[in-house]
């Protein structure tokens, strides 16, 4: 599920005078004036994992980077299908 603008203050802390936050992850200080996209896009660009630590789905790497394995016909079937004369 995406972060809420909200959501950006679970991983912030704003400053005394409200121009600028501070991720608590990272400790990377972002301007702040008005609107939480800036901190929203370090929580998604930079922490993803620790911002979806509790999110059911499972991330896309584990679709892409493991393999199916197929037997033999299945592979044949497969190449047959996509390489027709």
């Amino acid at each position: 599920m995406p972060l809420t603008h909200s959501d950006a203050w679970q991983y912030f802390t704003r400053s005394s005078d409200k121009k600028s936050a501070t991720c608590n992850l990272c400790g990377a200080n972002l301007t702040y004036m008005g609107s939480t996209s800036n901190l929203l896009n370090d929580v998604n660009n930079k922490h993803q994992s620790s911002a979806f630590s509790n999110d059911p789905q499972s991330p896309m790497s584990s679709f892409v980077s493991t393999p199916k394995k197929v037997s033999a016909s299945e592979s044949e079937r497969i190449t047959c299908t996509t390489v027709k004369d």
